[in-house]
């Protein structure tokens, strides 16, 4: 199976993306050590999402853009080709029902943390701001992107204080604007581009990105037999 990849990079680092699996990216100092993450990052995505494993694949990029950003960092804003394209139904309930799942899934993994306090991360500035020092502080973070995300497709959302709950609530206030599978392009109010697409796409990769750094901080207080790992990594 080629896994069709698409490549965000500066002089700092890269970031890879899976375009045909929706929730598989792997980052690198360069794109070589990107590529070669990506297949088991893929792998790691369908044992999550589909229960089934991964016969392995050719990488093929299909697309680069370079980055002013901190990709480095996760930083991305990047939009695919391909997510200038309207979604139908069917791709929308699946993206938002693995959107829902993932919101659950981390708060599995939140709640298995015997500490929720305590810090598992020094202190260091990001392009968004202080690092998330602790599981409550790293979740709150993901929670209350969501008015973010909304807010590049011109919609206010108001976000709730329960991760999941809020994670429902978003997807019913996208859903109340008007035909919103095709909007199109839009701008938000720093200039990035953004579609229904690409928020699916960067909504998810947000959790894991965050889930995976909670996750293997947690592990190395606590051990593996004591934190839950929804997302197998």
């Amino acid at each position: 199976m080629i896994i069709n990849a698409i490549l965000e990079y500066n002089d700092k680092g890269c970031l890879v993306w899976a375009e045909n699996y929706f929730g598989a990216y792997a980052r690198g100092k360069t794109p070589q050590e990107a590529y070669q993450k990506l297949p088991a990052e893929v792998a790691r995505y369908l044992r999550w999402s589909e229960n089934r494993d991964f016969e392995g694949g050719e990488v093929a990029v299909r697309f680069e853009s370079k980055s002013s950003l901190a990709v480095d960092d996760a930083d991305s804003d990047i939009l695919f080709p391909s997510e200038r394209l309207p979604m139908d139904m069917t791709e929308y309930i699946g993206k938002k029902e693995l959107i829902l799942r993932s919101a659950r899934d981390l708060k599995t993994l939140y709640l298995s943390i015997p500490q929720r306090n305590r810090a598992l991360v020094k202190s260091r500035p990001t392009f968004y701001g202080r690092i998330p020092q602790t599981a409550v502080e790293m979740t709150t973070h993901v929670n209350n992107t969501l008015s973010y995300y909304a807010a590049g497709l011109g919609i206010e959302h108001e976000n709730l204080p329960d991760l999941v709950e809020n994670r429902a609530a978003f997807f019913k206030t996208i859903e109340r604007k008007g035909d919103f599978l095709n909007l199109g392009v839009c701008t938000a109010s720093d200039g990035e581009s953004w579609t229904p697409k690409k928020l699916m796409r960067r909504l998810l990769f947000h959790d894991i990105i965050h889930a995976r750094a909670l996750y293997r901080k947690a592990v190395s207080f606590w051990g593996k037999e004591r934190i839950l790992n929804p997302f197998f990594f």
